[in-house]
């Protein structure tokens, strides 16, 4: 990324740089510092139109690497999740009922501001609750289900900020629930931005186990996932182990 970001700030300085040597010594005329800088400012905006969306890319790695740079973290409930009141609950609170079957439930709430954060679009948070560990949260059944349900809103298919936040409920914490909470998407281009974060609710610790950003975020919509989940499951505590 750092080596992306070299080629294209370096290039940028040194036309800018030599044309105003140029243009302020009268060492060119304006005409021929036209014909010469137009093309090259053409060729320029070409490398970066196509540098752009690999620079993206490493970015949104390097978010991702960041985040896990700390131990996943037990984040302590008040209430117990994966019942029916706390189902009850997140409707009460806005949530809409999209899809339901026997492998999973998802809801949807839109946001026209997130609450507490300036400068903020209009989101949609999907929450998708796995009724079993076996459910793939990035399988078709989830992605059809959220297109369904802009098929149904045709006025949301243009809000470009997306939150899912993914709930699965296992015993005990095992190398297989670390796996899906480190599974991550942290994608933002332009304006779009997607993000995809998992959460284990551990049975005998009553507890949600999640990635602990220690405070970092790569945006305000990353910071705003985990204040949600915090709130909508009642989190009493964080702390590295219980």
């Amino acid at each position: 990324m750092n080596s992306i970001l070299f080629l294209l700030i370096i290039p940028a300085v040194l036309m800018l740089g030599s044309y105003l040597v140029l243009y302020f010594n009268n060492i060119i005329s304006s005409i021929h510092l036209g014909t010469i800088y137009i093309p090259l400012m053409i060729i320029y905006l070409i490398v970066v139109f196509i540098m752009m969306p690999k620079l993206y890319y490493y970015r949104m790695y390097a978010n991702y690497a960041r985040l896990l740079l700390n131990k996943p973290q037990y984040l302590e409930s008040r209430n117990k999740l994966f019942t029916s009141s706390w189902i009850d609950q997140l409707k009460d609170d806005g949530y809409d009922l999209v899809q339901e079957d026997m492998r999973h439930i998802l809801l949807c709430k839109h946001y026209k501001k997130l609450p507490d954060l300036s400068q903020s679009d209009q989101t949609l948070v999907f929450l998708v609750i796995a009724k079993n560990k076996s459910f793939d949260f990035y399988g078709d059944e989830v992605d059809n289900g959220i297109q369904a349900y802009y098929m149904k809103h045709k006025e949301y298919e243009k809000i470009e900020k997306r939150i899912t936040l993914q709930y699965k409920k296992y015993g005990k914490i095992d190398d297989k629930a670390t796996e899906e909470v480190e599974t991550v998407i942290l994608y933002q281009t332009g304006k779009q931005i997607l993000i995809n974060l998992t959460f284990v609710y551990c049975e005998d610790k009553d507890s949600v186990f999640g990635l602990n950003p220690d405070k970092w975020f790569p945006n305000r919509y990353t910071y705003f996932a985990f204040k949600e989940c915090k709130r909508i499951c009642d989190i009493k505590e964080f702390s590295d182990e219980k």
